[in-house]
């Protein structure tokens, strides 16, 4: 709740230069400027209200309520982005040339910017359903045969999830011919018992050797019993601190659990691997996933861990605000190879928060891990 206080106060911050500055440039009289400010506080508590909606509530009530409070959000980021960089050019011309500063806080500059935030959260909405398909290859020893892996995280199902993007996501993963499909935590995002219509999309695609996922942060907010039903609703087959081995393959998948809000969360993600690679199978090739792209360096490498899959980071989900988050992420997303070692990081499949992606496109991993010598493989 804490993380969400914070969300919302944020907002009301960010909201509040906007407004100053539309009463800057609209030239308000007091009595309007009163009325705008009063707006944006039931504006700030009506996104507040949205989590704080009870889960029990009808899909019917929430959907809208999430939609319009989170979508909210995501204009008025942008309309903050573009008022301070308007207010800088302000400040900057009065130095400069001292005759362009008046047209920066006038209508026509409100124009510009309302205009550019419309542009931008258009786009942002078409970028969220537009998935991107990552590919690599690795080659061992050790494995037997041909195996196409596709990781999906972050896909946050609940309120904000439209069936016709969930829809479109399984084709896009079903084109592809995974052997395995993992789903690499934060799957649940909100209203976990409402869940099944939508877990049952998931359930139809029905890859050849399984589907199994983890819990990312997200699940461990909804409480573990909860999200565990939905990943079976799913048909995924949990690996909770588990390693599993994938007969025929040669590969062995293990699987940790995000520990949610502990501190050092790095520390703890290192013990769990560290725990679980006892007793894996050293003849193995072996695929770990792992929710947040932490830990790599720090435990899976030393431990000769093949591949790690996480999500976690959305890349940003919002340029240029995605800049805050690279600070506690080093890896954003993509592939990272080390020393033969390979780290994939999904942006993610859906959202969080803004139903809107800005110069972070959603999108799946397709890893196909190969034979070093087709010829004999099984």
């Amino acid at each position: 709740m804490r993380f969400y206080v914070v969300f919302t106060l944020i907002f009301m911050l960010m909201l509040l230069v906007v407004l100053v500055q539309i009463h800057r440039q609209a030239r308000q009289s007091r009595r309007a400027y009163v009325l705008t400010l009063l707006g944006g506080l039931f504006v700030s508590l009506f996104l507040a209200s949205t989590r704080l909606m009870p889960e029990s509530w009808p899909m019917a009530l929430a959907r809208p309520a999430w939609w319009l409070g989170y979508g909210t959000f995501g204009v008025v980021a942008y309309l903050f982005l573009y008022q301070v960089i308007f207010f800088v050019a302000e400040q900057l011309s009065r130095l400069v040339f001292p005759r362009l500063a008046p047209l920066l806080r006038s209508p026509r500059a409100l124009l510009v910017i309302v205009s550019l935030t419309v542009l931008t959260v258009v786009w942002g909405v078409h970028e969220g359903g537009s998935v991107r398909v990552l590919s690599r290859q690795i080659h061992s020893a050790k494995v037997l045969r041909p195996v196409r892996v596709v990781a999906l995280s972050d896909l946050h199902l609940g309120a904000l999830t439209l069936d016709s993007r969930l829809t479109a996501l399984v084709r896009l993963v079903q084109a592809q011919a995974p052997d395995l499909v993992l789903l690499v935590g934060d799957i649940v995002n909100d209203h976990p018992e409402a869940l099944e219509p939508q877990a049952a999309l998931l359930r139809t695609m029905k890859p050849r050797l399984g589907m199994f996922g983890v819990f990312g942060n997200h699940e461990r907010y909804e409480g573990d019993a909860k999200s565990a039903l939905v990943f079976r609703w799913a048909g995924a087959e949990l690996l909770r601190g588990r390693a599993v081995d994938l007969p025929g393959t040669g590969v062995e998948l293990l699987g940790v659990d995000d520990p949610g809000r502990a501190g050092d969360v790095t520390g703890v993600i290192s013990s769990e691997i560290r725990a679980l690679a006892r007793d894996i199978n050293p003849e193995r090739f072996h695929i770990l996933m792992n929710h947040r792209p932490h830990a790599w360096r720090e435990a899976a490498q030393p431990l000769g861990l093949e591949v790690m899959l996480s999500g976690h980071t959305h890349r940003g989900q919002l340029f240029p605000f995605y800049l805050v988050v690279h600070l506690f992420n080093e890896f954003m997303g993509g592939w990272y190879e080390e020393g033969g070692q390979l780290l994939g990081v999904s942006a993610g499949a859906g959202f969080w928060g803004p139903p809107m992606r800005v110069l972070a496109p959603p999108d799946v991993l397709v890893l196909d891990v190969l034979p070093l010598n087709p010829a004999k493989a099984q």
